[in-house]
């Protein structure tokens, strides 16, 4: 489905205080289970009706490809793009005042599909990018924060002096990336973490899953997003 006016204008709107602590505070558009693909021209020209000021935008579950180009827009702080079909991040389509990024259970599975987060703002803080092939690549946390040295939490974890560190000392930016088959991991430890998520997976019913995929569609924080964005992925809490 593509992007129209209309449906930009139609969309449900509410507020949140999962942010500041304080009531009816951001406001947040909803864009979420549509089907919505990326074109172009018309996301353009649709995009620009959306009311400001608007802090969160929610496009968590649709079919886009690329970011929606939104560099113009100062008062988003957060986007929600998880669940979408993005395989490259182009940071100078954010917000210029973006601070939450949610990329969760997208297409990313290389180290140079994210290079592109070195055009980022520098306000950004906070990415989310559980669900990508990418986040299971060795040197995945090191690598993000090399792309984004202001950042303060990647995947709902705090970023550490020494994930800092580490981040200085490993392969340069650009350097090649390692895809995921068989070869790479043949002399890699057995990670029996994911050994068991695979099997949670696996084992979890269609109805399990049509359950949680309902919970995640009725979600209005960050916080209930990434709870079920962990059960579906299979990661045991």
């Amino acid at each position: 489905m593509k992007i129209t006016p209309s449906v930009v204008i139609d969309a449900p709107e509410y507020y949140v205080d999962h942010f500041n602590g304080k009531y009816n505070l951001d406001k947040c558009t909803i864009l979420r289970n549509l089907r919505l693909e990326s074109d172009s021209e018309a996301m353009s020209s649709s995009l620009k009706h959306i009311a400001k000021p608007t802090r969160v935008l929610d496009f968590t579950n649709n079919e886009l490809i690329l970011i929606p180009d939104l560099q113009l827009r100062t008062d988003i702080h957060t986007i929600l793009l998880g669940r979408n079909q993005i395989s490259h991040v182009d940071g100078k389509a954010l917000p210029s005042r973006l601070v939450n990024l949610v990329l969760a259970s997208n297409n990313i599975a290389h180290f140079e599909q994210l290079n592109g987060l070195q055009a980022s703002p520098k306000t950004l803080k906070n990415v989310v990018l559980r669900g990508n092939q990418v986040c299971h690549l060795q040197g995945y946390r090191e690598y993000v924060v090399r792309l984004l040295p202001q950042l303060e939490v990647l995947d709902f974890t705090r970023v550490t002096p020494k994930d800092r560190e580490k981040s200085k000392v490993e392969s340069p930016i650009g350097a090649p990336s390692m895809s995921i088959s068989s070869d790479n991991f043949r002399n890699e430890p057995r990670d029996k973490s994911m050994e068991i998520m695979n099997l949670v997976v696996g084992k979890m019913s269609e109805e399990k899953r049509k359950v949680l995929n309902q919970q995640l569609k009725n979600a209005t924080s960050l916080a209930e997003i990434a709870k079920i964005e962990k059960l579906l992925s299979g990661r045991v809490q």
